[in-house]
């Protein structure tokens, strides 16, 4: 499972062009309610992109959402969707040289091979830092298979609530969100092009396999490949996750702490593992336990303007 599709809000998720999430047989995946003294909260590990005909969410996650009186996001994603955002990561992407005298050789070769198996222009990444290949990789790849961020999780029930008037808010600055780029060392830049690349084209990371760790909730899924970037690309791990994960610790401390319910969603692999937010709220002294599977609200699904950015 791709952790930098779980990571990086405007850009990544997990899901392929299967069927939708009404056939799911988890009602809530990778939700985990958190006493935080004062009110129940929700913790919810969300999916970034999802397929064409997925329009209904799991009822466990309908029902949190409704009790919840605010909505925690990763960061902004009005900002992050902005024009101005976009270009200011457009310009930062900008490389002095091309990308194939910038990486190992073996690691362009992987590239080439990979984008060839996807039918993505080497042009695209050409004229571009290595982190911003592996974001273009990343998307061509899944928006290739069907994939829409207007349809994930996130992008949902940000939209809903806006229409519904909750009040929305995040655990990191839009700024910081594009520093995790912008600011990449050379060495990170290329290790986290080198992780995307070779998870597109790893065994059990096909959609299928994918979609499948979301719908039945498989943290040990989630965490032995987690483990596994740690282990291979510890740059990235520590800059996308870990070093995140205690970041937004203060926020969603205070947070947790209020009398109001809050849902707090944020991508699924930051939950999970000893760097991930369930432990590390654990640690503090919360009581989390995920989900009741079995009372549901009934299913509803979003109109269709909670779908656009």
């Amino acid at each position: 499972m791709n952790i930098i599709r779980r990571c990086l809000l405007p850009l990544f998720g997990l899901l392929a062009a299967l069927p939708a999430l009404a056939q799911e047989p988890s009602r809530a995946p990778f939700l985990w309610e958190v006493e935080g003294g004062k009110a129940r909260h929700y913790l919810l590990g969300s999916v970034h992109l999802l397929p064409e005909d997925a329009g209904q969410l799991p009822d466990g996650l309908e029902q949190a959402y409704l009790r919840s009186a605010e909505l925690i996001f990763e960061s902004d994603i009005a900002a992050l969707a902005a024009p101005e955002m976009q270009a200011k990561l457009l310009a930062a992407a900008k490389a002095d040289k091309p990308l194939k005298a910038s990486v190992a050789p073996s690691l362009y070769e992987r590239l080439v091979r990979r984008a060839a198996d996807v039918g993505m222009p080497m042009a695209l990444c050409e004229p571009f830092r290595a982190w911003f290949c592996a974001l273009s990789l990343e998307l061509f790849s899944y928006q290739h298979a069907g994939f829409r961020a207007d349809l994930g999780i996130d992008q949902q029930f940000f939209q809903r609530a806006l229409q519904d008037e909750k009040p929305v808010r995040w655990l990191e600055d839009p700024q910081a969100h594009l520093a995790l780029f912008i600011d990449t060392t050379p060495a990170q830049s290329e290790q986290f092009l080198s992780a995307t690349v070779d998870e597109l084209v790893e065994a059990g990371t096909e959609p299928e396999d994918l979609l499948r760790t979301w719908r039945e909730g498989d943290a040990e899924a989630l965490e032995q490949v987690a483990g596994q970037l740690k282990a291979r690309a510890p740059l990235v791990y520590e800059r996308l996750l870990a070093a995140r994960n205690r970041a937004w610790l203060p926020r969603l401390q205070a947070a947790l702490d209020g009398d109001k319910p809050q849902m707090v969603v944020v991508g699924a692999a930051h939950l999970y593992g000893p760097d991930g937010l369930v432990t590390l709220l654990r640690q503090k002294g919360y009581r989390i336990q995920q989900a009741d599977q079995g009372a549901a609200a009934p299913r509803r699904a979003l109109p269709p303007q909670a779908r656009l950015r």
